[in-house]
């Protein structure tokens, strides 16, 4: 779950780029709406660990293999 989310927050505010463009805010505005439903798991700060963990394996499939390497 948190990698696709880390990877719909990649592809969306940084449109695959390694930084967002200027003004970019969808994390900070995905925050807002989904911690009053979901919690303080979607913190802005959480947000940017979930992207965080996303981008080291962009293939879904390679996750479970490093981590169990880990």
């Amino acid at each position: 779950m948190y990698w696709h989310i880390g990877q719909r927050i990649f592809l969306e505010e940084q449109e695959g780029k390694d930084r967002a463009d200027y003004g970019k805010f969808l994390i900070k505005t995905l925050s807002e709406q989904l911690q009053p439903e979901f919690g303080r798991g979607y913190s802005k700060r959480q947000l940017e660990r979930y992207r965080q963990f996303y981008r080291p394996f962009p293939i879904a499939s390679a996750v479970r293999t490093q981590l169990i390497l880990l």
